[in-house]
């Protein structure tokens, strides 16, 4: 069944980005369209710079609000210095000597971390100006400014007013899918526990813990993601009928804790079956159970009710008298945390 929801939940993820994807494809098409009207309105289609409108709205058009918006404010901060580097090489310097000290200041000055990655822009800026000859040309130059800056402008306009991206559903099954997965090891300990392990058994589980850090990795950054994507975006009255608290990154982090807490489960079960293959364990079994029922609790998004202190006690206590007793309280008590932290409300 945890393969089944798995697999569901990849699906419906692969699923979600797929339209997203089409949609930010299609307002991409629709910002660049738009772009060309407005030329053909202000009578600038002919321009040589008239491709610069719609190729900054496309470039835009991005996977947030927010993101579109910055993406608009550093074109607006970049194109401007290009244009007066481009401007001062081809003013005073010969143009082999002008391209290499434009690359070298727009590089230089492109680090500016609030450019983000796209500071390289700025060197390019300038090397192409320099290279068509518009360099030379102050009416071209700012020519160049409006048109980068107004495409960029009507991008943000398009990405916010159409259909703005919000990724919490993204963010909802990720986590889904890490819950399940995460209770799924739980589950396949308990019932290996349940009828009596071996230090392979262990191992094996081990393994199959760890690999869960992948899904964790998965579910961080498709929460990321999603709070991201709600910054900024004028779709209020959906985002409170979506978001939920599964998407927060509170529970991803408890359900990182309890991930790693299956690795130490794990490991202490493996150092409890050396060097004698360990008998079944019912109650040990019984409390790794209630693990994987406090993650589907969290996945569900209910508050859920930790277990009492006294029973983890009962429970360190339980158990034959010839085992090593100190390794099985510690998986006990590594249990015993373990739910008290996925018991807490959310």
């Amino acid at each position: 069944m945890g393969v089944f929801d798995r697999a569901r939940g990849r699906m419906a993820t692969r699923g979600g980005r797929d339209r997203e994807a089409l949609v930010q494809a299609g307002k991409a098409a629709l910002a660049a369209v738009l772009a060309l009207l407005l030329l053909r309105w202000a009578g600038r289609e002919d321009s040589d710079q008239a491709f610069l409108a719609p190729f900054a709205a496309v470039l835009t058009v991005t996977c947030t609000v927010r993101r579109a918006w910055w993406g608009a404010a550093r074109q607006a901060a970049m194109v401007p210095v290009g244009v007066l580097l481009a401007y001062a090489a081809g003013r005073w310097l010969p143009i082999e000597v002008g391209l290499a000290a434009v690359v070298v200041a727009g590089l230089l000055v492109g680090r500016w971390r609030m450019l983000g990655d796209d500071g390289w822009w700025i060197a390019i800026t300038a090397l192409l100006l320099l290279l068509n000859g518009a360099a030379w040309h102050p009416l071209e130059l700012a020519t160049w400014v409006l048109f980068s800056v107004g495409g960029s402008v009507l991008g943000a306009v398009v990405n916010t007013v159409v259909l703005p991206p919000l990724h919490l559903q993204d963010a909802r099954v990720a986590v889904d899918a890490l819950a399940t997965e995460i209770a799924a090891r739980f589950r396949e300990t308990a019932e290996g526990v349940r009828a009596g392990w071996n230090a392979e058994d262990a191992a094996s589980w081990a393994a199959q813990a760890r690999g869960v850090r992948v899904a964790v990795h998965r579910a961080s950054d498709a929460v990321w993601m999603g709070r991201e994507s709600v910054r900024w975006n004028p779709r209020r009255r959906h985002i409170g009928s979506v978001d939920t608290p599964l998407a927060e990154p509170t529970t991803v982090q408890r359900l990182d804790r309890a991930a790693e807490r299956a690795v130490h489960v794990t490991a202490q079960l493996g150092d409890l079956a050396e060097p004698d293959d360990r008998a079944p364990d019912p109650v040990l079994a019984d409390q790794i159970d209630r693990l994987a029922d406090a993650v589907d609790v969290l996945r569900e998004r209910s508050t859920g009710d930790p277990p009492e202190p006294d029973t983890y006690l009962q429970d360190v206590r339980a158990g034959p008298a010839d085992e090593p007793a100190h390794v099985r309280s510690a998986c006990l008590v590594v249990i015993a945390d373990a739910l008290g932290d996925l018991g807490r409300p959310l």
